[in-house]
């Protein structure tokens, strides 16, 4: 089994498979211990006609938390997100 010290971090943005909520991934800017570098979740609803969205709520984990919440996800029909693309609709 692979450490989770040692793969890529989760970056980016999710979104469920019912286009209600995306999450995004992001390293909290003032980690400075990369062996203890925290991330920021942050949880956003999209709004029915698709296009704002609307904070709900920000977690700070881990890299191993926020590794096993991305998977998790994934797991279960999230997919990756292109916020570009969305804010240019």
């Amino acid at each position: 089994m692979t450490n989770v010290e040692n793969l890529d971090s989760p970056i980016g943005w999710l979104i469920d498979p019912h286009n209600k909520w995306v999450i995004h991934f992001d390293i909290k800017k003032e980690s400075t211990n990369h062996a203890k570098t925290d991330f920021n979740i942050d949880t956003w609803g999209v709004v029915p006609n698709g296009k704002p969205m609307v904070f709900k709520s920000r977690r700070k984990v881990t890299k191993k938390d926020s590794l096993k919440i991305w998977t998790q996800l994934i797991s279960t029909n999230w997919v990756e997100f292109d916020i570009e693309k969305f804010k240019a609709a």
